[in-house]
């Protein structure tokens, strides 16, 4: 699997294993998701999930592909095998789910012939093109859960998609999405004009609007409030104004500082320390969520320090033109 997408994807699975069954099994009921590694050779799936369909067992397999693969079958067909095995010998439903458009991808069945023709193996697998399906088509026949992948699909890059998938996270309670949406989007537009991208970073930096209509959110400024509230009594309403907003920022940030080193924890460990004394420093809202977004899709630990830098080198000169203005 295309080492751009691989966390992402992996964790949309992970926090809505439902929605991705539905896609691949009718009326299967998700249960558990299962150990990745396919012990005997040490191959990794990218998910393996534990369904029950009529009552009984069985596994449902995914693969996330971003080019093309002219031996797509046999791969599945081997982890199907493994996995089959590793588990009781359950059956197993194997589905590849293509992320950028191919020209040539392998479909259904997978035959293998002996030289006189015979068929020694028939293997049945899903095959599901994103960038074929219409935004939609797939916003209206997908749960939620799978929504931020609509940028992959055929004008899920329109601006109205994009806003409508956010909206709907939001709307659903799915706000924890959002991050893993962003980092999918920013791949989608890659190629596209600075415009484009530049409009799709301005999107997603007001996702602190989603942020405050959290239940979490709102008691931290029903909290914040209430003590600008107390001290407006004590020091004069204006003067409590002031501070319950001032009270309001420090706790928006400390949100998105949290956020970010969650992300930072999951994804390079190494780097925690370095981020949670470095986070504290950048006091500019916008800055954070944009690191936020750019850690989410960085692909090696160097990379996702070079962006830690850059924010900081950003939020020292927006200090500085702060300065200026006082």
């Amino acid at each position: 699997m295309a080492g751009q997408y691989d966390d992402n994807v992996k964790k949309l699975i992970e926090a809505n294993p439902q929605d991705f069954v539905a896609l691949a099994v009718k009326g299967g009921q998700f249960e558990a998701i299962l150990d990745k590694e396919l012990k005997t050779t040490h191959i990794f799936a990218d998910a393996l999930l534990k369904v029950r369909q009529n009552g009984k067992p069985m596994l449902v397999h995914f693969e996330f592909q971003s080019g093309e693969d002219p031996h797509m079958p046999e791969r599945l067909l081997e982890y199907n095998t493994l996995a089959s095995r590793e588990h009781d010998y359950w059956p197993v439903s194997s589905c590849v789910i293509y992320l950028r458009k191919v020209n040539n991808s392998p479909t259904s069945p997978f035959i293998r012939k002996l030289p006189d023709s015979e068929e020694v193996v028939i293997f049945h697998f899903k095959s599901i093109e994103l960038a074929k399906i219409s935004a939609d088509e797939f916003l209206q026949s997908g749960g939620i859960g799978l929504s931020p992948l609509v940028t992959l699909t055929q004008g899920g890059t329109e601006h109205n998609v994009v806003r409508k998938m956010i909206a709907g996270l939001q709307s659903s309670g799915k706000t924890n999405l959002l991050v893993i949406a962003s980092a999918i989007a920013s791949l989608a537009f890659e190629g596209k004009s600075v415009a484009e991208q530049e409009w799709l970073e301005r999107t997603f930096a007001m996702l602190n609007d989603t942020l405050r209509s959290t239940k979490f959110y709102q008691k931290i400024l029903k909290e914040g409030r209430e003590e600008g509230r107390e001290e407006g009594r004590e020091e004069g309403r204006e003067e409590g104004r002031e501070e319950g907003r001032e009270e309001e920022r420090r706790r928006e940030l400390q949100l998105q500082r949290d956020a970010l080193v969650d992300i930072v924890r999951d994804r390079f460990p190494d780097l925690v320390r370095l981020f949670k004394k470095q986070a504290v420093t950048i006091e500019d809202p916008v800055l954070l969520m944009h690191l936020i977004v750019k850690i989410s899709t960085a692909q090696t630990a160097e990379e996702a320090e070079q962006q830690l830098f850059a924010i900081l080198r950003q939020d020292s000169e927006h200090e500085d033109e702060r300065r200026e203005l006082r």
